[in-house]
């Protein structure tokens, strides 16, 4: 997990590993969710981020059909 600052604004984001624990996923199922955009994510370079609010969309059934972002 990591966190952003953006002015007054606080980001938290978790990376795959975080995803796999707080869901109890394989990596396998995780990567399937982030690069479907089931779960909204961005790679930059090999890693996996999901922002906070995104995980909890799409925890609370709030998903939509984006692809991921690639940076």
């Amino acid at each position: 997990m990591r966190t952003i600052w953006l002015g007054s604004k606080v980001i938290q984001q978790y990376n795959l590993k975080d995803i796999q624990d707080k869901l109890q996923l394989s990596r396998v199922t995780a990567l399937k969710l982030l690069g479907s955009g089931k779960i909204k994510a961005q790679k930059i370079g090999r890693q996996w981020w999901v922002n906070e609010e995104d995980l909890i969309a799409f925890l609370e059934g709030k998903v939509t059909s984006a692809k991921f972002e690639s940076g």
